[in-house]
This record gives structure tokens, C-alpha cells and sequence, in this order.
């Protein structure tokens, strides 16, 4: 809560409009019942994306060592940790499961925003209405998830209870702007708020369907399909990148300490394991 109330007086020091999301904000408007987060979600105005997160840098906040990786559905945040904090934090230049302009869709939530109290600290976040969309779209991305199929369920039972006419076209109006009709499709249906128009291109609508159904074998998924879309030339060079992660990028949390050869090699191991048992996975679905 006290990096919610951090990255919201940050904002508003430098005149940079952002959002709080999830955690703490789906509690103010009791849409999940009350539980610590792992993390703080924030959602920046995109154009000023690059220059929030310098700001966060300056006041000792730093990401992860890594490397960039392929994935499934576009990368959407930058996730940033602090010695002294014991919570990581998401900046979002845009949110998963919109798939309008990423300017188009922060102005849709933006425009109903409301004012909160985090840690006795005034913070801006979506409507009640906004608020719901981002829990949904965030539970759609993983419907086998216990979590997730509670918090579309949350969701649900808000709409058909304590939403009134205008929350629930709210609702409505916020995922048609920012382009998650066709992913909330089913909760608009079911709460008599459609219909519902396919508003994504067909690619785009099968990866989100193939993350949404293999979350966790996400990774090695966006693997095999760089792998295989590349030029024959190119595809040892990324065969071996899929394979072999150099000791410099094991992700850790303090950039200026190696692990040792033991930790890269407990690393390589692991990663090995959970690939072959995606590969095998994706072979035989793909069948």
C-alpha cells in the first residue's frame, strides 16, 4: 500500500497522470475480499511511460537482471525492485487484454477516474466500472487458475448485484474503447451487455487464446514459434539463445553479483526440465 501512495505522489509531483490497478483498489470498491499482494500495479499515461520510470530509477528502484525473451502477447510493464522495499513494482505502459491503442485505452479508464485513499494517501485509480474491467481482463489471462476463475466469478456477481444501470454500461463502454470486448466477451454476454463484436485481428485473438490456455508454458511456446518463424540462417542462432542462457543474464536481483557456476547450472537445469516438459506439451496438442 505505501508504494501505491509512493508512486502516486510521484505522479503527482511532476504532473504525470497515472493509475493504481489491482491489489489494494479491487478492495476499496469491494470487488475481491482483502489479501496482502505480492506486488503494486501502476498504469502510466504511455507517453510518459519512459519518463516515470527514470524517476522511479533516480530514487534507487532498479529491474531485474535478464534478458528479453519472446513472448506470446505483447510486453506490456516494467517491473522494478528496491533493497528496502519487500514488494516489487509493475509500471504498465498498457494492460493486457486491451488491444486498442495503448493511449485510447488508458484515456477510457482515465476519463471516469476516482480518487482513493491508500495508506492514508490520496491516489488516483479507475471507477468502480474501470476497476472491474482490469480484474477481468487480468483473470481472463489464465482461466485455469483457481485466482483467477474467483475473480472473473467476483466480477460476474458484481455486474448481475451491486452495479447499478449506469456501472454496468459503464463496464460495457470501457472495454468497447479500449478494444477487450471480444476477451470479456462471455461476462458481457452473460450480463446482457451485448452483443459483442469481434474487435481484434484473427492473429492477435490466437495468441491470446494460446497464452490464455498454456500460461505455463508460455515461455517455451514463444520459443518455438520465434524459432520456427525465423530465416533457416537465423535459426541455430536462436535455437542455442532458447537453449543457453550466458552466466550474465540468470535473472537475480542485484546486477553487480554473478551467481556462481553452481546457481547457473541449477538454473540451466530447471529450465531445461520445464522445456522439455512444454515442447512435449506443445508437440502433442499441436497433433
Amino acid at each position: 500500500m505505501l508504494a501505491h501512495a509512493q508512486m502516486s505522489r510521484i505522479a503527482r509531483d511532476r504532473g504525470i497522470r497515472a493509475l493504481s490497478v489491482k491489489g489494494p483498489i479491487a478492495e476499496v470498491y469491494a470487488l475481491r475480499p482483502p489479501r496482502t499482494s505480492a506486488d503494486a500495479d501502476v498504469l502510466i499515461d504511455p507517453a510518459r511511460h519512459v519518463e516515470f520510470c527514470a524517476v522511479l530509477e533516480g530514487l534507487g528502484w532498479h529491474t531485474r537482471i535478464g534478458r528479453e525473451t519472446p513472448s506470446l502477447i505483447p510486453q506490456h510493464s516494467t517491473t522494478y525492485i528496491h533493497p528496502a522495499w519487500p514488494c516489487d513494482i509493475d509500471v504498465h505502459w498498457m494492460f493486457p487484454g486491451f488491444f486498442a491503442d495503448a493511449a485510447v485505452a488508458f484515456e477510457a479508464l482515465w476519463a471516469s477516474r476516482r480518487v482513493v485513499t491508500i495508506a492514508h494517501a490520496p491516489v488516483d485509480a479507475p471507477s468502480k466500472a474501470g476497476t472491474a474491467v482490469v480484474m477481468a481482463l487480468h483473470a481472463a489471462r489464465d482461466l485455469r487458475s483457481p485466482r483467477h476463475k474467483e475473480e472473473k466469478e467476483l466480477v460476474s456477481a458484481a455486474l448481475a448485484g451491486s452495479f447499478t444501470a449506469d456501472e454496468r454500461q459503464e463496464f460495457a463502454d470501457i472495454a468497447r474503447v479500449g478494444g477487450g470486448t471480444w476477451v470479456l466477451r462471455d461476462l458481457l454476454v452473460e450480463a446482457g451487455l451485448g452483443p459483442v463484436d469481434v474487435d481484434i485481428d484473427d492473429e492477435s485473438r490466437r495468441l491470446w487464446e494460446l497464452f490464455s490456455n498454456r500460461v505455463e508454458d508460455a515461455s517455451s511456446v514463444a520459443w518455438w514459434r520465434q524459432i520456427r518463424a525465423a530465416r533457416w540462417w537465423q535459426k541455430p542462432r536462436w535455437l542455442l539463445r532458447a537453449v543457453w542462457v550466458v552466466r550474465q543474464d540468470v535473472p537475480r536481483n542485484d546486477p553487480a553479483v554473478l551467481p556462481s557456476w553452481g546457481e547457473t547450472t541449477a538454473y540451466q537445469w530447471q529450465r531445461w526440465v520445464r522445456g522439455m516438459g512444454a515442447t512435449l506439451r506443445y508437440v502433442r496438442r499441436a497433433r
